[in-house]
């Protein structure tokens, strides 16, 4: 983050005293602050937690990611109880509902953490029905029968007492066609199971997906994945995840991104450390962000991982960030949830300088919610006109980001020339000056 301030040129300021006489925002205020983190706008909201003290070397603090898991959750659902998140999510679920988990422990180099599972077990169990914590027993941790569990630190049982944790061996009689390729469903996603949780890892993959996220995550659900590694899992992949055994039960997806492999996934070990867990119920948008860490870290075959930009097309999420809406938590063992850790929350709201400004393509935006609120953050031209409405609903408390791509309600682009964002909450207003070149 920059601390450094904005000066309009003097065209801009008349532009900008115009804009606020048209609009009659008498108690607008000025953005002193850049960011230049990564943002994106919302219809399918994802929670990215970071905190620094999940792990040590190769140490990984529990505590720590149980904090992160509780504090994704709420700010996920809106929710301020851990357990009532978890229930929002499953709105049908009951005492004798059945929750299946979906990990990878296809290599034990690098899991699915059983910290990050655990905290998601953890949070289930505080869910409350008529005064009862939801029972272990029902909670079904699951991966195929390639999976390494005991050597990735996770206890087998298959017991009738305490959360269960197996392979899969049996398939449902009914075979499904996945672009073509049939296939059979563990019977515990498809007959047993109310609702469904999947976590996946955050590593490439060298040889036949480029990526290995949450969506690829369920080629450990069906009976013959190897037969959809064609053209890298494209359309294979959100073929798979689209059908509904996993798509109507699937409830939330979690991307255990502590540790991360750019090279030699899937089977190699972490190359990098994140300290984050992503959570959304949105799985395309859930990869595009993980395919985006990989990207970072300048791994040389995610390029191949196009199956995420199919799966746009499949009707299970969406591969365009101005249609995601990211919420960035960091730090919160320590209670700081803002991108400057050492910087106090706002106590109102606030509304931060675009960047980039000028930009061509898209700009993101950041801005603060002070307690949740009815909120509108909308793009004006010169005149008062709007331009594009981005938001205009309930915002939950907390940092939020945008993105303006420039173009108006009708989808098509702007003139070039200068643009203004107006936050409005109540009698509060607050707005920027945006420099779209086309």
């Amino acid at each position: 983050m920059s601390g450094k301030k904005i000066y309009l040129n003097p065209l801009d300021r008349r532009k900008f005293m115009q804009f606020l006489s048209i609009i009659g925002a008498t108690s607008l205020t000025w953005p002193k602050k850049v960011f230049s983190s990564f943002s994106n706008l919302s219809n399918s909201r994802v929670v990215v937690v970071e905190d620094e003290s999940a792990t040590s070397g190769n140490t990984i603090n529990e505590s720590a990611v149980q904090v992160m898991m509780d504090a994704g959750i709420k700010n996920l659902t809106g929710q301020s109880d851990v357990g009532e998140a978890w229930k929002s999510i499953m709105p049908n679920l009951d005492a004798n509902g059945v929750i299946a988990i979906k990990v990878n422990c296809r290599s034990s180099a690098l899991p699915t953490h059983p910290e990050v599972a655990n905290a998601v077990v953890n949070g289930l169990l505080k869910m409350q029905f008529d005064g009862v914590s939801f029972p272990e027993n029902n909670i079904h941790i699951y991966d195929n029968f390639k999976a390494y569990f005991t050597e990735s630190g996770y206890t087998l049982n298959s017991s009738s007492t305490g959360v269960r944790c197996y392979t899969t061996t049996s398939y449902s009689s009914q075979s499904y066609s996945v672009n073509g390729s049939p296939q059979r469903i563990c019977t515990l996603v498809k007959d047993t199971a109310d609702y469904l949780i999947n976590i996946g890892v955050l590593k490439n993959h060298s040889s036949m997906a480029g990526a290995t996220l949450c969506m690829k995550n369920h080629f450990g659900t069906c009976e013959q994945p190897r037969s959809m590694h064609i053209n890298y899992g494209d359309p294979y992949i959100p073929a798979l995840n689209a059908i509904e055994p996993i798509k109507s039960k699937q409830c939330i997806c979690i991307l255990d991104t502590l540790y991360g492999a750019a090279e030699g996934g899937p089977y190699g070990g972490p190359t990098f450390i994140a300290n984050k867990i992503l959570l959304s119920q949105d799985i395309v948008a859930v990869d595009y962000l993980g395919r985006e860490m990989l990207e970072e870290q300048n791994s040389s075959t995610v390029s191949w991982a196009t199956y995420i930009d199919s799966a746009a097309n499949y009707g299970i999420g969406t591969n365009d960030p101005a249609q995601m809406e990211i919420i960035n938590i960091n730090n919160p063992t320590t209670g700081i949830e803002d991108s400057d850790k050492n910087a106090a929350l706002p106590g109102d709201f606030q509304l931060e300088q675009n960047y980039p400004n000028p930009f061509n393509g898209s700009t993101q935006i950041k801005f603060y919610v002070p307690i949740a609120d009815e909120l509108e953050l909308s793009i004006y031209n010169i005149n008062g006109q709007t331009i594009r409405k981005l938001i205009d609903r309930t915002v939950n408390s907390g940092w939020h980001q945008a993105v303006w791509d420039g173009t108006n309600e009708a989808g098509n682009m702007v003139t070039s020339g200068t643009y203004f964002c107006l936050l409005r909450a109540g009698n509060f207003k607050t707005a920027i000056t945006l420099q779209f070149i086309k």
